[in-house]
């Protein structure tokens, strides 16, 4: 079994993943993951700066440790919105890989969600037709199809370090920021959404941080598992409870939530507004988190010779 690792570079968290191939999938072997916030700033100056790179770097440098010692066939550093967007963030990615031997990819929006959406329903039914939308850092991605055949796919500006740095500046944010982020918010899903396709849809699906700390909190876990929070289902009525809930409470009164880490409390908002007006938008009334995502999506591209 040829043994692989992949780096996620995020706007928001750095993750890593090894894991081997099986023939029939991947099978995990290490998961890590840590808030580095490379795309701090990058909405209003167009460029990683030094601090964030810095922060990535020396994450990227842990995890080489980690693959050293475990060993790899192929090891590769992906990167999406906040780099896309940084004009200086081709030449980060690329040095950073190249300082430690690794390939690196930096992905379109469409390649984003496609990998995502492949991630997502690894384990789901060829037939079975899924929407799957994807809250990250500096980009939204929706998709929709069966297994590998997409039918639709978009990726938007509206993550939830880049919807935060825009419009939430209070500390809690004011009803006045949350309703410009929200008119934002529509008026990228409104712009950006075809509703063609999003038609007899028989599973819903959502991944990344967002969706994920939402379900930790609503399973009133102390500690993150990621067993429990993989497969629970959020109606859209609760969603907007958290909301609620999160968006009259400070920084510090978030962190005394215990699934809420340091990097997660400051955009949570702004995560759980963009996934409220999504629901809201696309009439969706519940949907299943996933913990699988982009991280495997490129796993098995990755073990499959098609990355």
């Amino acid at each position: 079994m040829a043994r692989i690792a992949v780096i996620d570079t995020g706007t928001n968290s750095s993750r890593l993943l090894i894991a081997e191939g099986t023939g029939e999938g991947i099978r995990e072997v290490v998961r890590q993951t840590t808030i580095t916030r490379l795309g701090e700033g990058v909405d209003s100056r167009g460029r990683l700066s030094r601090e964030a790179t810095g922060r990535v770097s020396a994450c990227v440098a842990g995890y080489a440790a980690t693959i050293g010692e475990l060993g790899t066939a192929r090891s590769l550093v992906i990167a999406t919105s906040s780099v896309r967007d940084a004009e200086n963030g081709e030449r980060f990615i690329a040095g950073l890989a190249a300082s430690f031997g690794f390939e690196h990819r930096l992905l379109s929006g469409e390649e984003e969600a496609w990998l995502a959406f492949s991630g997502a329903t690894m384990d789901v039914d060829e037939g079975v037709k899924v929407l799957l939308f994807d809250v990250g850092g500096g980009s939204t991605e929706i998709v929709a199809g069966r297994a590998e055949e997409v039918e639709f796919s978009s990726s938007m500006k509206m993550g939830c370090v880049r919807v935060r740095e825009r419009f939430l500046r209070q500390d809690p944010a004011s009803a006045s920021e949350i309703s410009a982020a929200a008119e934002y918010i529509d008026h990228q899903l409104k712009e950006e959404v075809d509703h063609t396709h999003l038609r007899d849809l028989e599973m819903v699906l959502a991944v990344a941080g967002t969706v994920t700390t939402l379900a930790a909190i609503d399973l009133g876990l102390e500690t993150y598992q990621r067993e429990l929070v993989h497969g629970h289902r959020l109606s859209r009525a609760r969603v907007d409870e958290l909301l609620s809930l999160l968006s009259g409470m400070t920084v510090a009164e978030r962190l005394r939530i215990p699934v809420i880490e340091e990097g997660r409390a400051d955009v949570i908002t702004a995560g759980a507004l963009i996934v409220s007006r999504l629901l809201a938008y696309l009439g969706i009334p519940e949907f299943t988190v996933s913990e699988h995502d982009i991280l495997e999506g490129a796993a098995l591209a990755l073990a499959g010779n098609r990355l």
